[in-house]
Order: structure tokens, then sequence, then C-alpha cells
């Protein structure tokens, strides 16, 4: 089914999957002042409505989502078409190796941990958002991103 939203976007598109309603808020602040348009969603449902109804650019999944993880979110996203090509950026924290593996599992992009540096994330997110846009996605591994760049 194509995406029912059909206006033509000039920025980037990043769908924020959070329960927390202040992470959303911080998220999209830092987001909308580097010039990216935001599209939020509190579980791994509403993730799902919103990537069907939106086509987003990018995806940041919280992984401590109540109810089903943010990785079985992640990885029932993944099975969609028009998500094979989109990245998606894990969000946990502390920093463990145990959220790395299920980064990997999942099929995440990058990894970021939490509490979040705003400059490694918005980092992050342009070198993948411009790296799709040349048709070039990063390699498997997740955290090679966030260590270029810390």
């Amino acid at each position: 089914m194509p995406p029912t939203d059909t206006t033509r976007r000039f920025r980037p598109l990043v769908l924020v999957v959070d329960e927390s309603h202040y992470a959303r808020s911080v998220l999209r602040f830092y987001l909308v002042n580097e010039g990216y348009e935001v599209c939020e969603a509190t579980c791994g449902q509403a993730a799902f409505e919103s990537v069907m109804a939106h086509s987003p650019d990018l995806v940041l999944m919280d992984f401590n989502l109540p109810g089903p993880s943010g990785v079985l979110a992640t990885q029932r996203l993944r099975s969609l078409a028009p998500m094979h090509q989109v990245p998606v950026v894990a969000c946990a924290g502390p920093d463990s190796q145990a959220y790395r593996d299920a980064a990997r599992a999942a099929a995440c992009d990058a990894y970021v941990t939490k509490p979040i540096n705003p400059t490694v994330l918005l980092r992050v997110v342009k070198s993948l958002i411009e790296r799709r846009a040349v048709g070039m996605m990063p390699s498997s591994d997740v955290t090679q991103l966030v260590h270029m760049m810390s």
C-alpha cells in the first residue's frame, strides 16, 4: 500500500519513536532547528502506522518502549518493503554490548546512547540521510558512525 501522504516534501522527514513526550519534544526541537521535518509515534504500532502514512526518510527508534520493545518494532518495520532502504537509528542507554547486539539483530544502521548527545545524533542523522540520498547505505556495523563522530 503506497503512503497516503502525497504532498511533496522539500526537507527530509524523521520519525521519532519514543513513549516519553519530553524526549520526543527535545528531539523535535533539535531536528527542526537543523531543517528536518518531524513526525512522532509513542509505540511500535503507532510507528508502523506513521511509516505507512508518511514514508519517513529516517527513523529514530527508542529501544526501551513499553509493550513490544523497540527491537521488535524495528524488526516489524524492516519487514515492510518501503522500509528496506530507510535508515533506522537505535536509541538506548546506557551503552552496553547487549544494546549494540540488539541493534544489529534488528538491522539498525546506527546506535546512539541515552542520554542523547545532540551533536552526535545530528551528525549521525545527517550522514545517514545524505548516504541514502546518493544510494549508499552504511556498513552493517551499527556502532561505526557513532564512534567516528564522538
